[in-house]
């Protein structure tokens, strides 16, 4: 077969990936998070803050003990530069576990991954939200896989559950996208004319019964119950909205978030434009994972998740609507695959480059 273009074209993407995720660890958070992690380590859990003084011995729910105790394993083992890969590759792992998801071939997934990073890079740093920014986005593929490809994995969802609650708290974006998936399913029932594509309802029940194993899943830690308040809890502390910049609405001033508006526009362009119309869940995701990040800018990388197999999904149908679908060859004669080689080698050889500079 040699190397064909396709295979360059998968490798440059992840290696795309890597360059636009490796970054020097500036995040203020990312040092109260490996010293927690360090003192979880060698003190044990932490049930009340140790490190302040306003609030010295107050009660503390330290939902993402796990998360910092693999951060400052990194920092431990690695430094900086251990920071960095950390980002770097649950940055890489995130957006390409949407590469089974997204639709058209390899050129078109490419490019939508490739925008979905370039909007979720302004969440990208060395904090345990990168663990749950990998878990979306591994939850997002077995949904869909369950939806779109027959292949179910479902059974997997508690485990995993049990996991992120023991890692970040982000696991409430886990939950957000069952409901909408179950929520999204029910509609389409109800409304949609074509039931093509819709999970049957036996299937919506399965969906049911494994959210509710997930929530008893996340109360297997070490604070009980007590988790499961935690993002409640967060989004209605007053000094976040008021002080801390990824809690307040995305200014759109700033060019780090015209991917995002870029991303919004596209869906709309492109679902306007296809015959193929909107499925119930998709259209849930979308408005859901818009208007959390329209509130909160952290959660444009929630979007980008979300939005990322969507726009793959419209964009091919509007292509193919169009007759501009082709397929790349999958054999190449020995001159393509040395030129595809020579090609691959000057890329990686850039990209790395690329990364050991910001190491």
């Amino acid at each position: 077969m040699g190397l064909s273009t396709q295979r360059v074209m998968f490798i440059t993407l992840v290696m795309l990936l890597a360059v636009l995720a490796t970054r020097v660890p500036v995040d203020t958070d990312t040092w109260w998070h490996i010293r927690s992690g360090e003192y979880t380590l060698t003190e044990g859990m932490i049930y009340t803050d140790p490190f302040s003084f306003s609030k010295a011995g107050e009660t503390w729910v330290n939902h993402s003990w796990g998360g910092q105790i693999i951060l400052y394993m990194a920092w431990k083992m690695g430094g900086n530069v251990g920071l960095a890969l950390y980002t770097t590759l649950f940055a890489v792992l995130g957006m390409m576990a949407l590469y089974p998801i997204c639709a058209g071939n390899v050129y078109l997934r490419s490019f939508v991954i490739l925008l979905g990073a370039i909007t979720a890079t302004v969440f990208w740093s060395a904090r345990p939200q990168m663990l749950s920014f990998f878990l979306s986005s591994v939850f997002l593929l077995i949904l869909f896989q369950y939806k779109r490809q027959n292949k179910d994995r479902l059974w997997l969802i508690p485990p995993l559950m049990l996991i992120w609650g023991n890692l970040h708290a982000g696991f409430s974006i886990g939950f957000i996208f069952l409901v909408a998936f179950i929520g999204g399913e029910l509609l389409g029932h109800i409304f949609a004319k074509d039931k093509t594509g819709i999970i049957p309802m036996r299937g919506i029940g399965k969906l049911v019964i494994i959210t509710a194993l997930a929530v008893g899943a996340l109360i297997i830690n070490p604070y009980g119950f007590a988790m499961l308040r935690v993002p409640f809890e967060t989004v209605n502390l007053g000094v976040l909205r008021g002080y801390i910049q990824e809690w307040q609405s995305p200014n759109f001033q700033g060019r780090e978030t015209w991917a995002f508006l870029g991303m919004i526009f596209l869906i709309i362009g492109a679902s306007g434009m296809a015959k193929r119309g909107w499925d119930w869940t998709e259209y849930g995701l979308i408005c859901g994972t818009a208007f959390l990040a329209f509130l909160y800018g952290r959660n444009i990388a929630v979007f980008a998740v979300a939005a990322t197999p969507i726009l793959s999904y419209q964009t091919d149908a509007f292509l193919t609507q169009q007759g501009w679908q082709f397929t790349p060859r999958t054999r190449v004669s020995k001159a393509q695959s040395r030129l595809n080689a020579v090609l691959l080698a000057v890329l990686l050889f850039g990209g790395l480059m690329s990364i050991v500079s910001v190491l």
